[in-house]
C-alpha cells in the first residue's frame, strides 16, 4: 500500500462510506476480540482441550485474531475518522506494522495447523511422540518472534522507497509461500483420507472413531483456512493492480476500494470463533457455559 501522490481525488473515503467503514469494523472488532476471548478461556478451562497439543496452535491463531480485534480495527477506525489513510504520521505506520504481523502470525500458525492434521492423519499412530506441547510451544513462539521481527524490518527499513513493491514481497512470503505449503498439505491430507476410507472396515472401533475424529478435525481447520484466504485474496488483487498503475490519480482510486479490501482481509478474526463452535463439540458446550 503506497503513500498517495497529489492528487485531486483523495484516496480517503467520502463521508458517507465512512461512516459505513467506521461502524462495520467497530462491529467486527467487538466480535472478534470477544468470541476469540472466549476460544482462549475455554482452552484454559475445560481439560480436554487444554491437553491437546494442538489446541496450542488453535490458541496462538485465537490470540492473533483478539488482537486484530483489540489494535487492528481500532487503528483502521482513527485512520478513517481524521482521514490519515496513506499518509506520512504514525498511526498509519501502526498500521503497517500491525498489518504485517499480523498476516505472518495467521498465514503461519495456519502452517502448522496443517502439518499438524497431516500428521494426525497420516501417522496416527506416531502422532502423540511427534506433536508434543513442548514442540507446538517452540513451533508458535518462532512464529511470533519472526513475525514481529519480519513487520518491524519491513516497515523500517527507509531503504525501500517503493511501497508497492514492498507489499508484494511481504505478500509473496507471508500470503502465497504460506497458502503453497497448505495447499501441499492437504493434497496429502484429502489423498490419505481417500485411502482409509478403504480400511475403516478392518479397522477396530476405537481405531475407526480416532480416525474419524482426525478427518473431522481436519475439515475444520480446512475450514478456517478456506475463509482466511478466501477474504484475503481480495489484497493480492489490489496490490496487482496498484503496482501496475501508475497515476496517482488513479491509485487514489484503487486505495479508495482497497479500504474495503482490507476490512474483508480480517473479517476472517470475527468468523472463526462460529466455525469452532458450530464443529467442535468441547468449543460448542465451553461457550454455552461461558456465555450464557
Amino acid at each position: 500500500m503506497a503513500e498517495s501522490d497529489p492528487c485531486s481525488q483523495s484516496p480517503n473515503l467520502s463521508h458517507s462510506w465512512r461512516v459505513l467503514f467506521i461502524f462495520l469494523n467497530a462491529i467486527s472488532g467487538v466480535i472478534a476480540l470477544g468470541g476469540n476471548s472466549v476460544i482462549l478461556l475455554s482452552i484454559y478451562k475445560v481439560r480436554s482441550l487444554r491437553s491437546r497439543p494442538s489446541n496450542i496452535f488453535l490458541a496462538s491463531l485465537a490470540s492473533s485474531d483478539a488482537l486484530v480485534g483489540l489494535l487492528v480495527y481500532p487503528t483502521y477506525i482513527v485512520l478513517t475518522a481524521k482521514n490519515l489513510w496513506f499518509g506520512r504520521n504514525v498511526v498509519y505506520r501502526m498500521e503497517n506494522f500491525l498489518w504485517i504481523q499480523s498476516l505472518a502470525t495467521s498465514t503461519f500458525t495456519l502452517c502448522a495447523i496443517s502439518v499438524d492434521r497431516l500428521i494426525a492423519v497420516t501417522l496416527a499412530i506416531r502422532y502423540g511422540s511427534i506433536v508434543t506441547k513442548g514442540r507446538c510451544w517452540y513451533v508458535v513462539f518462532s512464529i511470533w518472534i519472526s513475525s514481529i521481527l519480519f513487520a518491524c524490518s519491513a516497515i523500517f527499513d527507509h531503504s525501500i522507497d517503493n511501497q508497492s513493491i514492498l507489499w508484494i514481497t511481504c505478500l509473496g512470503l507471508t500470503f502465497v509461500l504460506p497458502f503453497a505449503i497448505i495447499t501441499y498439505c492437504y493434497a496429502l491430507i484429502f489423498r490419505a483420507a481417500n485411502e482409509q476410507k478403504k480400511k475403516v472396515s478392518h479397522l477396530n472401533p476405537a481405531e475407526a472413531t480416532e480416525m474419524l475424529k482426525n478427518k473431522k478435525a481436519a475439515w475444520t481447520a480446512g475450514i478456517v483456512i478456506g475463509i482466511f484466504f478466501i477474504t484475503f485474496f481480495p489484497n493480492v488483487v489490489f496490490s496487482s493492480i496498484d503496482v501496475a498503475t501508475k497515476n496517482p490519480c488513479e491509485k487514489n482510486k484503487v486505495y479508495r476500494h482497497w479500504l474495503w479490501g482490507i476490512f474483508l482481509a480480517f473479517s476472517s478474526s470475527a468468523w472463526n470463533p462460529f466455525v469452532y463452535a458450530a464443529r467442535i463439540r468441547e468449543f460448542k458446550q465451553a461457550f454455552k457455559k461461558i456465555v450464557i
